[in-house]
């Protein structure tokens, strides 16, 4: 799916195809993580679901609906349109809590949809032939032979209130066919900034802070006189949003929502595979350090790791690794689910380049779980280690299960085809692929400086002579 970018930062106009698995490198203060925070925007806030009041249906028979396809996809561009101006007009200021006004005042965005990508999708509707609709067997989703209506069978089992939901889950689903989409627009969009080091130590103080604050100034509004009290306001007024971005505030509610959510126990044996998937990072990353809540005597939870069976230290005196992986820890525990968005800046942070490597790893199995993941890296590492990981032979079971044996999870859903993946590196304030049909990723942008490097060393040593 393609985004394309307008006037953001320096950035005069650049293009990003997102896939299932998304890279991003380039030097500090390209606008990497520009791109990255408005993608994480664009998702949040420009979700576009078709007014059920905005579509007619026909009545085919007793029990059949019919709905005109060109009118669901007028239905959505326009709502899709307006939501991205909105987006531009309304929410970046405030998203990026821009006070001047200037910086994304020229900013917008756009996710252009061609005629084409209208024809291949209905030509694979159509040779699907008949969807069943996932929420019940017996409800039946299909095209007539023309292509441009949408059908709606067996109704008559349905009471009025299933039949709206039936409607709207079917506009839906064939919206997401019609775009070829893969459903990636109506995921759910989360989001690691890089500061999340910091704000994951530092959340509860801010919290407590925010908490001590608000007391006390319920006790002077209790004794202070109106003049008084009106003038406090008026300066608070004055000092306008003191709020973080909008991706960090969403950052720092994650990790509230997770510490106040009553039941955080999951059952041992009946673990998802993204519980699974953070049991992996501990053991492979972590050196088995595990990661848990710990309820408080004030009824609320901290972050704990367990260190071995006779010691538990709290999350502040645990290794920087611990402290970079922890929020990701706690979305495949507590939050994970399949068509997700996951946003993490720079997720090599303070890791070994081995671990690095694995770390990688744990992508590309969240992507063949059904996430779809995009990063902002300086890691050659990353990028290096990338090319591995296009080669799997998944089409070939035997070579595969071979070639996982050299992976250092040894897990053969580490392995990711070419087509799901986007690579690029920022350059001159545009994006530029380093996908090559022939050689796979290209990382050589990062190894000229390793090589510059060297080369340095061998010229101040000459000139030392």
């Amino acid at each position: 799916m393609k985004i394309k970018f307008y006037n953001l930062g320096t950035i005069k106009e650049t293009e990003l195809d997102l896939r299932p698995l998304t890279v991003l490198i380039g030097p500090n203060n390209s606008n990497k993580t520009y791109i990255a925070y408005c993608v994480y925007g664009l998702w949040k806030n420009v979700t576009t679901k078709i007014s059920i009041d905005k579509v007619s249906f026909n009545n085919v028979s007793a029990n059949t609906i019919s709905i005109e396809i060109s009118q669901l996809v007028k239905n959505f561009v326009v709502e899709h349109n307006n939501k991205i101006e909105h987006f531009k007009k309304e929410e970046l200021k405030k998203f990026f809590q821009d006070y001047s006004g200037q910086l994304f005042s020229r900013s917008h965005f756009a996710v252009p949809i061609t005629e084409e990508q209208i024809k291949q999708a209905l030509d694979s509707i159509v040779q699907q032939n008949t969807l069943n609709l996932l929420f019940d067997e017996n409800v039946k989703l299909s095209l007539e032979k023309d292509k441009n209506f949408l059908l709606i069978s067996n109704l008559d089992i349905m009471s009025k209130s299933k039949l709206h939901d039936i409607i709207e889950s079917s506009t839906r689903k064939i919206i997401s066919l019609i775009f070829a989409l893969n459903e990636q627009f109506f995921s759910n969009p989360f989001l690691l900034p890089a500061e999340r080091n910091a704000f994951i130590i530092t959340y509860k103080m801010l919290a407590n802070r925010r908490f001590n604050l608000l007391k006390e100034n319920r006790r002077e509004l209790l004794f202070r006189d109106q003049d008084n009290v009106q003038r406090q306001f008026n300066i608070v007024r004055e000092q306008g949003d003191l709020s973080y971005p909008e991706p960090i505030e969403d950052f720092l509610e994650f990790l509230t929502n997770a510490e106040l959510t009553k039941n955080l126990k999951m059952n041992s044996t009946a673990k998802n595979e993204f519980q699974k998937l953070a049991d992996k990072i501990e053991r492979y990353i972590l050196d088995q350090n595990k990661v848990f809540y710990e309820p408080t005597v004030l009824e609320g939870k901290e972050i704990k790791v367990k260190v071995n069976k006779d010691l538990t230290i709290d999350l502040y005196n645990a290794s920087s690794s611990i402290k970079q992986l922890t929020p990701l820890l706690l979305y495949l525990r507590y939050r994970a689910k399949k068509n997700d968005l996951l946003i993490i800046d720079e997720p090599e942070m303070n890791l070994h380049p081995e671990s690095q490597a694995k770390l990688l790893e744990i992508f590309g199995i969240l992507v063949n779980l059904g996430v779809n993941v995009l990063i902002t890296t300086h890691s050659s590492y990353f990028m290096e280690y990338l090319n591995s990981l296009v080669i799997g032979k998944l089409d070939k079971q035997a070579s595969l299960k071979k070639q996982a044996t050299e992976l250092y999870l040894k897990d053969s859903r580490a392995f990711v085809p070419l087509e799901k993946v986007s690579a690029y590196e920022m350059k001159d304030n545009k994006l530029h692929s380093l996908k090559d049909e022939d050689y796979g990723i290209r990382w050589d942008t990062l190894s000229d400086v390793s090589h510059d490097i060297v080369q340095k060393y061998f010229r101040i040593d000459e000139k030392g002579q």
